[in-house]
């Protein structure tokens, strides 16, 4: 899992797979990104990962939570074909902005 800033928005890029090893990781970053450098624009790019189970899912929207307590927005970008079928089965697509692309996102927050 890495990030970096582009402009006023956190790019997350998560890892080959989102699952209960990686979960905690992905919570810990946008933690710390809201509340030890108060960034409030998180972008989740998802192009890499391939599997995202429940502990994913689970960790996505903890880290939602997180970012709306600070006033901020989390959106997602590039899911999988699984993933995405993941988010529909859960209606977590009726929770997160979902974008095909990372430009596509990043334009959104402006």
């Amino acid at each position: 899992m890495d990030y970096r800033e582009q402009g006023d928005v956190v790019v997350v890029t998560t890892d080959e797979r989102l699952d209960a090893l990686v979960a905690p990781q992905l919570k810990d970053a946008v933690r710390r990104i809201v509340e030890e450098e108060h960034k409030h624009k998180i972008l989740v790019d998802l192009g890499n990962t391939r599997f995202i189970d429940s502990s994913g899912c689970g960790a996505l929207v903890a880290s939602l939570r997180v970012v709306i307590r600070a006033n901020g927005e989390l959106k997602l970008a590039r899911p999988s074909a699984q993933a995405r079928s993941l988010f529909e089965l859960t209606r977590l697509h009726r929770v997160f902005e979902i974008y095909d692309d990372v430009d596509a996102a990043l334009e959104s927050f402006r």
